[in-house]
Order: C-alpha cells, then structure tokens, then sequence
C-alpha cells in the first residue's frame, strides 16, 4: 500500500479548512439574507396594518373635504405606527396635488379638527387636492398621505391590472391614500456589504356616498368621542327603531368612544325580560316587537367606533340585550349636516327675522308709527294691537267677535290665557311680545306665523302651557287630530325668541304642521353645516329647551304639505322651508326631555343637536308609537315602556350612508 508523504496530508488538512471556513461564511451570509427578508416581510406586515388603519380613519372624514381626511389619516398614523410617534423636525410638508404642486406654509388642518374644510375637493382638479409628506426616525420613513388619488398610480405595477379606479363623476374625490415607506439596513447581511433595503405599504381607502331614503335613522346621536350615547334604564325600558313599509329601522352613532373616560358601552342598554333593550327591526326580524315589514333591506345600527379597534365590550352591551337583523356596522360620522342643508340657512334667516320683528319697533307691529283704537296699519298689514291692560281682561277685549277673527293680531304684553279663547281667522299672523302662558283652552285656528318673544330673565320660560285644563290648540282647524291635517295651505311657523317650551303634566297640546324654533335669545344657529356638538357651558345655558312632562297628551307634527314624496331643493328653498321638521333649537346639557304615553303622537323631525342627553321617557306598560326623527348628541330612555320610532322616510330628513372600502 502507497504512502503519501506526511507534508502533502497536512496541505491536504488545511485546504479542507479553508474550504469548510469559506462554506461556513456563504451558509452565514444565506442565513443572514434570509433572515433580513424575513425582517423586511415583517415590516411591510406591520406598516401595512397601520396605513389601513390610517386609511380608513382618513376616509371616513373625507365627506367634510380633501384636507379632513388627510389630517385625521395623519393623526391616526401618529397614534399607530409602531416604528414613529412624531415626524421629523421640519420635514413635514402640505400641499395640493398639481403639477407643480403649490406648496402652502404651514399646517393645512384646521384647529378644529371637526371643521368641514373651505375649498371642496373638485373632481379630476388636483389643485383642489390635499397631499402631506413627512420623514419620520431620521429619516428610516416616509409618509405620504393624499386625498384626491387618482388610479392608476404609475408607481405600482399591479394598478393596471387592478382596475377599480373610484367613482368617475367623483374624479378621484372619493379616493385617499397612505403609503409609509421604511428603509433599512441590513443588519446580519451588512458583513457581506449589502446596501440598504426599503419596503412599502400602501392602502387606498374609498368613501362611496349613497343618498338614498332606504335609510333614515330614527335616532341620529352626534357624539363624537363619548360612551354611554344611547342608554336605557329603568325595568323593561325599550327603544325599537321599526320598519316603516319597505323601510328598515336605523340608529346612527357618531361616536369615536376616544374619550379618556370610556369603560362604558357606546349603546349601553339594560337588560330586560320582556325582550332586548335596543332593537332596529326590518322584514328580516323574527322578533315580537318588530312591526311587520315588507322590504328587504336589513336594518342597520351604525357605529363610527367600529371603524377602529375597540374592545367589543366598549361598542355595544352583550347580545341580546342590543342587537339588529345584522350585528352593528362600521359607519363613517354623519353629524348634523344632512339636516343643515336642508334647514340651516332657513332658520338662521326666520330667526333674524323674527328678532327684528319683536324688537325692532319699540313694541309695535313693523312699519307702525302710532296705535289708534287698537289699530293700525302698516307694510300692507292691518293690525289689531293689544296692550297690557287689554291683555289683563281678555273677556272683555274678545267681547266683539270681530276681534277674534282678526287675521293679524299683535299682544304687546304677556300673555296669559285663563278663560276659553279662541283666534279663528285663516292664514292668521299672531305675535306676542312678552311670555305666553296658557292656563285654559287656548286655540289659533289656522295660523301661517306665531312668533313669541318669551322671557329672559326669571324663569325664562317663553311658553307654559299649565296643567288640568290648559289645552293649546294651534292649527287643529275643524279635525280632531294633526294626523289628518297635511296637504299645501297649512304649515306653520311658530319661534319661541327666549326661554323654554315647558307642557306640565295634565295639559294638552295639539300642535299641527308646526315648525318650532327655540331660539335662546336669537343668533345661536351656527355659521356652517355640519358643526360638532357644543360642549361648553355656553350652549348649556341657552334657554331654549323643552319640557314635556309624564301625563301630559301631546299631538305635534311638523309641516307635511308635500305628501307621498320628498320635497324638491326648489320646494325647501322657496314655498316649504321647514318642511317635516318639527323641532329646532341649539340648546344643549341635559334638560330637554319629553315623556310620552301611549296617547302621545309626534311626528317629523326634532331637531337637538346639542341636547347631552336628551330624555325621553315612556308613561308606564303601555307601548308608545312615534311617527318622529330625533337628532340629538345622545339620549336616555326611562320609564318602562317601549316606545316605538317609526318615522315615515318621505317625512324625514334621508340619512346620508356611506361605505367605507379599501380598495389597495
């Protein structure tokens, strides 16, 4: 057997060595390479989570403008990013989309960070678009946010095949982007001097807007960082949104139960035995309480807390305590701006109106210079004018029926109504200029305008109707009740300029195709659509709010003179203005409230923006039916009844839904 030498064993020995130590470092830099990718993976998992996140968040503002939904994706992005809590000094950057972009100096989100923006976003105009970009870590990231998009973007391959660009009468309107873009070095593959690495994440949000009246919420709670919105209490209190015909029942709630103090649900309903406290019912329910129903869209419960996460247990109390046909819904926030397109500049313009009205003229009707023999006559108006000793002995004045059938007739005085009256001209114009009590069967026969300056210091109570026999009838005309009183010819404009609407319990009221403002001492109604809910003692302290009290018997609808449709924009803005709205007032904190019975009917829309919360109370076992639309900041139901909402969506204000997508 041959030998090899010694020498050529050891050469031998020590190529091996260096074979296996060149081995070892190309296994150690595959290692390396791919536990790198597996790391850069993870960090296009983790920022595509969090644009999403952002996206939605940004998308569901985009209603309000192109900057609304880029600031709230920012601040979202901030609140979420696992990698960044603040962005770079400096390096954030506004700006529109066009090109070249114009490039603004400062921060484009407003200090309100709920103000509808300005400037709308066009369609197919990136000059009206909105784009933030920042770097965030020294740079690792950078953040891109835009709202309008348009898609394809030429940046990403997969667009072209994708399809899916938006709404084309939108024009990329309905499209918001975020896109975080993270470098990094490598860390184990650095030792075989490989270059930085980046990975991006992109999500598209989409807001697809439908105006249709298949959805009208009877119950539109504009709270918007709060839990507890809607509540109920007491034993086997129920609230049940039902089916109107083909109509589904609706709850929307604005809340984003961001508030600090929030272990509360945002719907926290009590338990009962006689079946769930919350219910929206539709043709879909098996329920006992729904009301037959004969369409086929499921009801809904909108929730803008869903959007984000939330713990379940902070959204709604366990099933089936609240529930509807379908479990409760991711919903943008609709605030009150579909009622203030509507009515907003309607109000504004009755209340400055009014205020001249009742104060522009020393106490006289407009344009009168003198009284003569209680008369006079002025811008094409005979008056019949009442003074204060005429109001202390009414009987007496109203001796001459004459009188009563006077169209245009002015109290300057408060009035106080003890003794059977009745005012039963057609198309009748009644101002009085001081308080209006009513102690005794008080009836307006079919009047076009009722203007009450009420009271500001005292009691501020601009309305009383008292209780046992009081009874206060306006616009009832020859029926027996305000369901049979719709058509053209009859609304009403009745504005209460100071104080509260107090009924006490035992009293009356038939108010029929009436439009009420409360308007709290004049120019309280908001400047723009869509103001959040007011949370400073300012709104607290208006005067205006109402009070009904339990064992009162309450008819009020509010103006139905277009019947089988809903009114035109040309009709709101010309010969129906307060069309279906019953009730507007700006007054907030906790004390409007009404309490039902089962003779209680109302219908329209009750408009309480600022109401925090407003009370509504059942009369007892008895079940409550409610033709009514109440917007409020949120609300309480007490008194162990159920009380039905079933609000007809032809007579209502549609409730504007959108559907949140992301479409990358």
């Amino acid at each position: 057997m041959k030998r090899w030498p010694a020498r050529v064993r050891r050469d031998e020995d020590g190529l091996v060595v260096v074979l296996v130590a060149l081995l070892m470092v190309a296994l150690s830099m595959i290692a390396a390479l791919v536990i790198d990718i597996g790391q850069l993976q993870t960090d296009e998992r983790t920022n595509k989570g969090v644009t999403d996140v952002a996206a939605r968040a940004g998308v569901s503002r985009l209603a309000f403008g192109p900057w609304a939904g880029v600031c709230r994706a920012r601040s979202f992005l901030l609140t979420n990013a696992k990698g960044f809590s603040a962005f770079d000094a400096g390096s954030e950057q506004w700006s529109n989309a066009a090109t070249p972009p114009t490039i603004y100096p400062s921060s484009r989100c407003p200090s309100n960070p709920l103000t509808p923006d300005a400037t709308p976003c066009a369609p197919n105009t990136p000059s009206t678009w909105a784009k933030f970009t920042a770097t965030a870590r020294n740079g690792t990231f950078t953040i891109e946010i835009q709202s309008g998009y348009a898609l394809p973007d030429p940046r990403f391959a997969s667009d072209t095949a994708a399809g899916d660009v938006g709404d084309p009468v939108a024009g990329s309107c309905d499209n918001l982007v975020v896109i975080v873009t993270q470098a990094r070095p490598p860390f184990f593959a650095q030792v075989g001097d490989f270059s930085s690495t980046t990975t991006r994440a992109r999500s598209v949000g989409r807001l697809n807007a439908i105006q249709t009246v298949d959805f009208v919420a009877a119950l539109q709670l504009l709270e918007q960082h709060k839990c507890d919105v809607l509540q109920t209490g007491g034993n086997n209190t129920r609230v049940i949104a039902q089916p109107y015909g083909t109509y589904p029942g609706t709850i929307q709630i604005d809340s984003a139960d961001d508030a600090g103090s929030c272990p509360q649900p945002i719907i926290n309903a009590q338990a009962t035995s006689g079946g769930p406290s919350v219910l929206a019912c539709s043709v879909n329910s098996t329920n006992p309480d729904c009301l037959p129903g004969t369409g086929t869209r499921p009801s809904r419960i909108g929730l803008y807390a869903l959007n984000f996460s939330r713990p379940a247990g902070e959204m709604t109390t366990p099933s089936g305590s609240t529930y509807g046909d379908t479990v409760a819904i991711a919903s943008p926030q609709t605030t009150r701006k579909p009622a203030d397109r509507r009515f907003r500049g309607n109000v504004t313009n009755l209340d400055a109106e009014v205020q001249t009205i009742i104060t522009g003229n020393s106490g006289r009707p407009p344009g009168c210079t003198s009284v003569t023999g209680n008369t006079c006559t002025a811008n094409g108006r005979t008056w019949l004018v009442l003074q204060p000793s005429d109001c202390n002995d009414l009987a007496v004045f109203f001796l001459d029926p004459a009188r009563t059938a006077a169209q245009n007739i002015w109290f300057n005085c408060d009035l106080n109504v003890t003794l059977p009256l009745t005012l039963s001209a057609a198309n009748s114009y009644i101002v009085v200029t001081g308080q209006l009590a009513v102690n005794g069967p008080f009836t307006i026969t079919d009047p076009r305008k009722l203007y009450i300056g009420g009271q500001a210091t005292g009691s501020k109570i601009g309305v009383n109707v008292g209780g046992g026999t009081s009874i206060f009838n306006v616009n009832l005309g020859s029926n027996l009740t305000c369901s049979t009183r719709t058509g053209p010819g009859h609304a009403n404009q009745m504005v209460v300029g100071n104080g509260s609407f107090k009924v006490s319990s035992g009293a009356t009221i038939h108010m029929c195709q009436t439009f009420v403002e409360l308007a709290s001492g004049y120019g309280k109604v908001p400047a723009t659509d869509g103001t959040p809910p007011c949370q400073t003692a300012a709104c607290g302290n208006y005067t205006g709010t109402i009070s009904i009290s339990s064992g009162s018997f309450v008819d009020w609808s509010g103006p139905n003179g277009v019947t089988g449709r809903p009114p035109t924009v040309e009709e709101l803005a010309t010969t129906n203005q307060f069309e279906d709205l019953a009730l507007w007032t700006e007054s907030g904190g906790n004390t409007n409230g009404m309490s039902g019975s089962a003779a209680t009917s109302m219908a329209g829309a009750f408009f309480m923006p600022n109401a925090d919360a407003f009370n509504l109370a059942g009369g007892g076992a008895l079940p409550v039916h409610l033709s009514a639309q109440f917007f409020a900041t949120s609300m309480k139901v007490t008194g162990g009844a159920t009380v039905n909402l079933v609000p007809n969506p032809l007579d209502s204000i549609p409730t504007t839904v959108y559907n949140i997508l992301l479409v990358r």
